[in-house]
């Protein structure tokens, strides 16, 4: 097997179908679970994650010799929606297309992971940073 050296940082955002506000902390608790477990089985690592109402923060490191940006995120969307709905017995959880993504350097990181880990302080103050909250609109 090869070596390989990287260090990549992403910062993902994407939100509830129609921005429904779904998340509560039952569900954010579970999203972080499931999330966890399918960024270890694709091989990534998760920095932090947390939801707020219609939508989730994922810092995450990505392998980029063994799965694509798009496929990453794709299949941890599709997987948690798939669990929780299969937990809360129904189809409450289903996300928008798309999301948005940043990458960043090893420097900001503390900086976004504190953004993230402070979610509800944030939306309520309303002091969100808009380029960390982006998702771009659904074309259903």
């Amino acid at each position: 097997m090869p070596h390989i050296y990287y260090e990549l940082y992403y910062h993902v955002v994407w939100s509830t179908k129609r921005r429904e506000d779904i998340i509560d902390d039952d569900i954010n608790k579970l999203l972080k679970e499931k999330v966890l477990f399918k960024i270890k089985e694709l091989g990534g690592k998760l920095l932090e994650f947390n939801s707020h109402m219609d939508h989730c923060h994922l810092l995450a490191t990505i392998p980029p010799h063994k799965i694509n940006i798009s496929d990453f995120i794709g299949q941890i969307k599709g997987y948690s929606a798939y669990e929780i709905n299969k937990i809360k017995g129904n189809q409450c959880l289903k996300w928008q297309q798309g999301y948005g993504i940043l990458s960043l350097s090893k420097k900001g990181l503390l900086f976004v992971k504190k953004y993230i880990q402070n979610q509800k302080k944030h939306h309520e103050k309303n002091d969100v940073i808009k380029i960390l909250e982006f998702v771009p609109e659904a074309s259903e």
